[in-house]
Parts: structure tokens; sequence; C-alpha cells
């Protein structure tokens, strides 16, 4: 369901509105913005300057969850006071480059999907109190834009230098045969899967194994660590593809083979989590990497 005639007009025709996020820790923020509505999807697109270093931007990448209200009043006393409140989801966004004389306007936005409305004195409903559900989950209303969840601002560059981090680690432990260097930033629950099916929970049982194959030797002669991509997704969260080269004795990438029996390069994804100021390895998967089909 989409916003009705009477409320988008009164939308339209404000530009200051009050927004209502929530912090990390769970603290509620509300700060006055200024806003378009935009009536081809539906949203409330918030704009200002240095977006990308605000708390209300970084609030919903962690939690999207807000709450938009725009009021005025055309007379004395509460019967003559208007108000539309809007309930829904916002989602960090890129908009066109900002006009010349708009000098320091960012191009990160706040963009609202409402998913519910209530107001008071706008339109046909007079003096009253007015609520209804614009979208439900799991099956109404489907998105009118599918978001990117790759974030600009500052997650992207403190993703990419956690990544390069855990990957500088997991390089040395590789050469050192040591699993206490390649294991050092790894949450104590951490979820893995090996890349033959095998799946472990937590830190001790994953760090007793990595000690077996590394007093073992297992894994080729040598390997390179790449990083492939990475994402940040929140100010605390980043995903990231890494490869793991298997190297011969020349250096050279061992060819991609059909099985797993000798030394072979494998994918992994990795979602890694900021808790308290440093980045922890909270996810991992590896997939053995094998020859391209034929064509």
């Amino acid at each position: 369901m989409s916003i009705d005639e009477a409320h988008a007009r009164y939308l339209l025709d404000h530009h200051l509105g009050r927004l209502a996020t929530v912090a990390p820790n769970g603290t509620p923020q509300n700060k006055p913005v200024g806003y378009r509505y935009n009536p081809e999807l539906g949203t409330i697109d918030i704009s200002g300057f240095n977006m990308e270093t605000s708390a209300k931007y970084r609030n919903v990448a962690v939690n999207p969850d807000v709450s938009f209200v725009v009021d005025d009043s055309i007379g004395e006393g509460a019967t003559n006071m208007r108000f539309v409140e809007l309930r829904g989801r916002a989602e960090q966004a890129i908009q066109a480059p900002p006009p010349e004389d708009t000098e320091g306007l960012s191009r990160g936005i706040i963009r609202i999907r409402p998913r519910r409305l209530i107001s008071w004195g706008v339109g046909s409903k007079g003096a009253a109190l007015h609520s209804e559900d614009l979208a439900t989950d799991g099956g109404g209303t489907q998105p009118a834009e599918r978001p990117a969840v790759g974030r600009s601002g500052p997650a992207a560059p403190a993703a990419q230098r956690a990544v390069a981090a855990l990957v500088a680690e997991l390089q040395e432990g590789f050469d050192e045969r040591d699993a206490e260097i390649s294991n050092r930033h790894f949450a104590r629950d951490l979820m893995w899967g090996s890349p033959f099916g095998v799946t472990v929970n937590g830190y001790d049982e994953l760090h007793a194994i990595h000690e077996r194959l590394k007093r073992a030797g297992t894994g080729g002669s040598a390997s390179r660590f790449e990083i492939v991509r990475v994402f940040g997704v929140g100010a605390d969260v980043a995903i990231a593809h890494v490869r793991r080269v298997a190297l011969d004795d020349d250096g050279d990438p061992v060819p991609a083979r059909d099985d797993a029996t000798g030394a072979f390069s494998e994918m992994a994804m990795y979602v890694l989590v900021r808790r308290a100021g440093d980045w922890w390895l909270a996810g991992g998967q590896n997939t053995p990497i094998r020859p391209k089909p034929a064509d």
C-alpha cells in the first residue's frame, strides 16, 4: 500500500522533519533533518553535509528501524496541530551529484522505506488520529528498489583495513606454521566450515585442529593469501572473499585439480565483527578451487 494523496502532498509541501534512530548501544537519538519525499519510490530521502560521518548515518547501518516525524500548526491548540509519523526501515544510499552551489553536501543519504503511517489533522481526516500499515514483511509489498549492502563512507576503509590485517596474520601463521598467529583474531564462538564439509563451532575446537595440521605440515610447501573483495556492511561488520593460492617449489601457483589429495588452492568467505575497538573473525567457510568446466 502506498502513501495516499493527502499525506503525500503534506510531505511534499514540507522539507524539515525529525529523525529518530537507535545507536549501537541501544540509546535512542533524535535529530532535526532536511528531507525530500520521493513519490516514485515512496521513500523519504534525507541528505546533509558530511552525512557519512554523522551518528545517524552510522546508526542505520547497525539498526535500520527508524521513526520520522513532520509536523506543523495551523492555529492555536491541539486541534490545530498536524503531523505525519512514518515508521520503517532505513538504509545508507547514494544520491546523484548535488548542485555545485551546495558545496559540502554529501552524496551519501539516508533512505527510509515507510512501513506504517500515523497522522493527525492531515487531509480529510481532520483533527483525528489516523494510522495504517503501508507494507508487511513476507509477502505483500515488494521494495521499489533492491538495496546494495556494501556501505560507503567510514565503513568501507575500516573494513578494508580489518580484512588486510587478518590476511597478514593468516599469511604469517601459514609461513611460520604457527596456529597462534593465524588464529590470533578468531572469536571465541566463531562458526567455521572446512573445505570438506565439516563444520566446527568455537575457537577451542578449531584451534586444536589447526595446531595439528600445522605440526603435520599439511597444506603444501607454500601459499599466498589474496584479498578478492571486501564489503563493509555496517560500522562494525565486514564480509570478505579471500583466496589462498597454493604454490609449488618455484613459487608458482599449483594448477587447480579435481581432488584435494595434494596441494590445492581454496576460496574463503569471512565475516568479521568489531568488538571493543578490535576486529574478530566470527565466521568462515573454505571451498576448494576446482578446474573450470570445459565449454
